[in-house]
């Protein structure tokens, strides 16, 4: 694209600062499920160009939904506001491989359990779980026209994410007064 005299820069600088980033809600809830999927499954981000199945059983999540929960709330710092928002965000874990269903369902069984928000409290705070929808078998043909075990779970969870916005703040003030000619006061 080429730039003309009347153009403005196509960059974005406006110094918001966001959290939990997409990356980081992937990050999270990966380490969590690498601790209740049985051996060997492999968990990956979906939505990866030019990227090969891994060898072996494997899930792959992918957030398909957000969805506001509540008005948002903030708060100050010395030179910010901080806009927090609560939202109930869904991602879909699919797993391939021999033992997707039985893998799933250990998801499922422990995603609303005391290990589960224990585990993210200790681990990746950024997540609350709220609920898991029933597991569902996929129908999967492979590039050599073979059934799979293929199985998906939406799991939802509560996210807070924080928009940090810079401001500027008066944190003293100097007054001076001055005597003022002022009208007499009627009775």
């Amino acid at each position: 694209m080429v730039e003309t005299c009347g153009d403005a820069p196509d960059v974005a600088s406006s110094g918001i600062t966001f959290t939990p980033t997409d990356s980081a809600l992937y990050q999270a809830l990966g380490g969590y499920l690498k601790t209740v999927l049985p051996s060997p499954f492999r968990v990956k981000q979906g939505q990866q160009n030019r990227t090969p199945s891994p060898v072996g059983p494997y899930c792959v999540m992918q957030l398909i939904t957000t969805r506001l929960l509540t008005t948002n709330g903030w708060s100050y710092t010395d030179a910010s506001r901080v806009v927090t928002e609560l939202r109930e965000v869904t991602v879909q874990v699919s797993a391939f491989g021999t033992g997707a269903g039985d893998a799933l369902k250990q998801v499922c069984g422990l995603w609303r359990d005391f290990y589960t928000t224990d585990w993210l409290q200790t681990n990746a705070p950024v997540l609350s779980p709220l609920s898991a929808a029933e597991p569902r078998q996929l129908g999967f043909v492979n590039g050599e026209d073979q059934y799979e075990d293929a199985w998906s779970v939406d799991l939802k969870m509560q996210v807070n994410y924080q928009r940090t916005i810079p401001q500027q703040f008066a944190d003293k003030i100097t007054v001076t007064t001055y005597a003022a000619d002022l009208p007499p006061t009627q009775e």
